[in-house]
């Protein structure tokens, strides 16, 4: 016997149209599955940028180690290190894109494309450790800290009634001073279409530089680094512009006031990054130096004014994937 029908047979009579219903189907799976892709591209872009920033924060870093902490000199390091974002075109060199899309973003956002504070040395830790001794080129009247025999000045200054060697204005100690700690602020631009509107709800156009960034449709990536002086540090001006200026003291950022983390990925305007140690937290055991320049503490513990960060600055994988910067 032949099955049955599951409906009867008309000789003559056509199929039902489907006319359209592979065009309904196919926007209803391909328009997830483009988001996805575009938002994935995003995602990209952004650990692309974050892991470019922070190495040309340590580029930065390394320049003002070595050269007294001059803002000019971290200035050109860093932008020299963001070339990698902005490859060569067959219309356009590398640095001409890079000018462009910093100027981009100072136009929009009508401040700095980008902006490190320095946190250490501070301006108090200058009127602690300030050393008429020291003679650097192009100087002038400005305050030097000595970043020579550190050891020997922690004893002499402990020696003169300061407590555990720190500062009476600054409460840090001979090796904070010698320690520069700088926070970037690098606005990243979303890929994916729409996500700047997105990123405008969360900013302030009256708030700080992060939170105006964000106001303007551009993501904030905050970075930090500690590394120690290999120079004397003086206190230079600060060059116009803002993308170098001064961070908030110790005392100010680890104020008990200071309200939870609630910036993006905690990194945001309301994240409670400290400066550095507060006068009440106790000083990590200094190990001599025979040469009396290191200024490392002894055993595993981390350099002066870099407790703050995820790894410490002296980790051997730190430099390999930019662990001393803080997640």
């Amino acid at each position: 016997m032949c099955p049955k029908r599951p409906f009867p047979f008309i000789p003559g009579a056509r199929a039902p149209r489907q006319s359209g219903a592979s065009l309904i189907e196919f926007s209803i799976v391909a328009i997830p599955i483009l988001l996805v892709g575009l938002g994935s591209v995003d995602i990209a872009a952004w650990f692309f940028t974050r892991q470019a920033a922070s190495l040309a924060l340590l580029e930065a870093g390394r320049a003002g180690i070595v050269g007294h902490a001059h803002p000019d000199a971290m200035v050109q390091a860093f932008e020299q290190a963001l070339l990698p974002l902005f490859p060569d075109s067959s219309s356009q060199a590398s640095r001409q894109k890079l000018q462009n899309a910093l100027h981009k973003r100072s136009v929009e956002t009508g401040g700095p494309p980008w902006q490190i504070e320095i946190l250490s040395p501070t301006p108090d830790a200058f009127r602690d450790f300030a050393d008429g001794s020291v003679s650097v080129r192009g100087q002038g009247a400005l305050a030097a800290i000595n970043n020579s025999y550190q050891q020997e000045q922690d004893l002499k200054r402990r020696g003169q009634g300061w407590e555990q060697g720190r500062g009476p204005a600054s409460g840090a100690s001979i090796f904070q001073a010698n320690t520069l700690v700088l926070r970037l602020s690098y606005l990243h631009e979303p890929v994916l279409p729409g996500m700047k509107s997105l990123i405008r709800m969360l900013g302030s156009e009256n708030g700080s530089y992060r939170q105006h960034a964000l106001a303007r449709g551009y993501l904030p990536l905050v970075r930090e680094i500690a590394l120690g002086m290999q120079s004397h540090p003086v206190d230079w001006p600060l060059p116009p512009g803002g993308k170098i200026v001064r961070g908030q003291s110790a005392a100010l950022a680890q104020s008990p006031t200071q309200p939870g983390c609630a910036g993006i990925q905690c990194g945001g305007p309301e994240s409670p990054v400290h400066a550095g140690p507060s006068p009440s937290l106790p000083l990590a055991p200094i190990q001599p130096d025979p040469g009396g320049t290191a200024h490392i503490p002894a055993g595993n513990d981390p350099p002066p004014g870099s407790e703050h960060l995820a790894v410490s600055p002296d980790d051997p994988a730190c430099g390999v994937v930019l662990c001393c910067a803080p997640a």
